[in-house]
């Protein structure tokens, strides 16, 4: 069991090639290194003129691009292994050093596949990494575990299993009773919170709890001391 709580710190932002962010979200987190995925590194010179710590990948879109001179003293990870996207790339070398909160931005729009395939490379590391997802003012936390969750009286809260999870509830509106959530069957779509902190019960499987960002800090996940 855990405690989730919004006290902690980035050890490096991921930026992903679907839709880059704004950049007050890379100005909050400037104290992390920045691990710009392939063609991410353009869209966030192109669009921010930001310089990432890092650029990982296959290195195909960056090599292509007229950016590619103007990004050449950023260090460059090329890693060429047709098994493994980009996101899986930027995950490895993250593990290697030692980094384990991440925050996880651009990981959707553009093309579809892309898109589900990063959610499927998510759910391969969920528990190897403490990831945080970030769009539109929104985190998106992979549960394995039950965790009592540090939240906001009203604050808007959904549960998306992957690709199912039995769970129970406290602390909302509208509560599961050992229900089973199940991907293209039922979600906890758009919930309120009531009384907080709320309990989230994980039964068996695996969830993504969506709630309101908290930049710059990242969710800590604690064992839950019980007394």
């Amino acid at each position: 069991m855990l405690r989730v709580t919004f006290a902690g710190d980035f050890d490096a932002l991921i930026c992903l090639d679907g839709t880059v962010p704004e950049r007050s979200v890379f100005e909050q987190c400037a104290h992390a290194p920045l691990l710009a995925a392939d063609g991410a590194a353009i869209k966030l010179f192109r669009q921010h003129q930001l310089r990432p710590s890092y650029i990982v990948g296959d290195l195909d879109a960056l090599m292509a691009a007229p950016e590619r001179t103007l990004l050449g003293d950023v260090p460059q990870v090329r890693i060429v292994d047709q098994e493994t996207n980009d996101f899986e790339k930027v995950l490895q070398f993250a593990q290697q050093r030692g980094w384990k909160h991440l925050l996880v931005v651009g990981f959707q729009g553009e093309e579809p596949d892309h898109t589900l395939i990063n959610w499927s490379v998510a759910v391969r590391y969920a528990s190897a990494l403490q990831l945080c997802f970030y769009d539109s003012h929104r985190y998106g936390l992979p549960l394995a575990t039950s965790a009592l969750v540090e939240l906001e009286v009203g604050e808007t809260v959904s549960l998306v299993p992957q690709p199912e999870a039995s769970v129970t509830t406290a602390g909302f509106v509208w509560e599961l009773r050992n229900e089973l959530l199940q991907w293209g069957v039922r979600e906890s779509a758009r919930n309120v919170v009531r009384k907080p902190p709320v309990w989230i019960e994980v039964h068996s499987g695996l969830l993504f709890l969506f709630c309101r960002d908290r930049l710059p800090r990242a969710p800590l996940l604690d064992p839950l001391e019980l007394g």
